[in-house]
């Protein structure tokens, strides 16, 4: 299929006008139209409904159903033209939640690129599940999640730990030791991290009560500590994160302390392809993230 016909199918979807179309294509739009033509013929469809008198345009079903499969042809068509330069480098998928992607990966990924300038990362996010399937369905190299989920083709290593922080306002008036039995759920900005951190979590308040917010990720978190009384258990990756940007928080001492949350990397069993790089490069994200524990551990000391 001719890319340069599907190329300008899609401008056409994009801007809904044939007149923009060729704006953005630099054509003229009897070349546009020429172009749908050839496309359709090709196909034995029609793509596009046009009205006489109307500017915009819209999709027939059979447009509809094209647009997907456009968007993933002119994919592979870039994806074939970088095909020699990336020849040069070794590229690894890696998917993970927001929170790791922002914070824990944000830190090692740097260095770790430094040491091999030959290796390149496509970062992908997702919840645990879009993790896990994207590792099973070779969507993915390596995954990483605060989760560990039986599959039987995905090998889980664990890799490090993420102690937890409990944070409020920066003018909260909370002692600075507290028990769960002060802080009250109404006033939680909660994010379920893992299922061990949910299961102690259900032990300390009574799930029946929602609190102020829950999320996902704690990336939105610091926003919402200007409630009164508002409180977040975070992982240390995110507190950091915090004090590099200036946000401001006061860190609270929990007698009942939370679990630390245990990072797991993932690879697919019968992962041949990149294989080496695969496991040399979970190895690098176990000695890094130690190298983090014990340097704040000695900043803390």
């Amino acid at each position: 299929m001719n890319p340069e016909l599907l190329q300008t199918f899609l401008k056409i979807v994009k801007y809904k006008q044939i007149s923009q179309a060729a704006d953005s294509l630099y054509i003229t739009q009897a070349a546009v139209s020429n172009r749908l033509n050839r496309l359709e013929s090709q196909l034995g469809v029609k793509l596009i409904n046009r009205v006489k008198g109307q500017a915009n345009v819209t999709l027939t079903k059979y447009g509809q159903r094209l647009v997907p499969i456009a968007n993933e042809w002119m994919q592979l068509v870039q994806e074939t033209a970088n095909l020699k330069d990336m020849a040069s480098f070794d590229l690894l998928n890696i998917i993970s939640s927001v929170d790791i992607n922002t914070t824990i990966l944000a830190t090692i990924l740097p260095d770790l690129m430094e040491d091999n300038p030959i290796l390149r990362y496509s970062l992908h996010t997702g919840d645990t599940q879009q993790i896990y399937s994207a590792v099973e369905n070779d969507n993915a190299d390596i995954g990483i999640s605060f989760n560990k989920i039986n599959r039987y083709h995905i090998e889980s290593r664990k890799i490090g730990e993420e102690p937890m922080r409990l944070i409020t306002g920066v003018d909260s008036d909370f002692p600075d030791f507290v028990t769960t039995s002060m802080l009250k759920r109404t006033n939680e900005l909660y994010v379920p991290w893992s299922e061990e951190y949910t299961n102690w979590h259900l032990m300390c308040w009574d799930d029946n009560i929602k609190p102020l917010i829950q999320s996902d990720s704690a990336t939105n978190i610091p926003r919402y500590l200007r409630f009164d009384k508002s409180w977040t258990i975070v992982p240390d990756s995110a507190v950091h994160v915090m004090k590099r940007l200036d946000q401001p928080y006061r860190e609270l001492k929990l007698l009942e302390a939370p679990p630390a949350l245990t990072l797991y990397a993932l690879k697919k069993k019968d992962r041949h392809l990149r294989q080496a790089s695969i496991d040399r490069l979970i190895l690098q994200l176990r000695s890094s993230i130690f190298k983090y524990n014990q340097q704040r551990k000695s900043n803390e000391a």
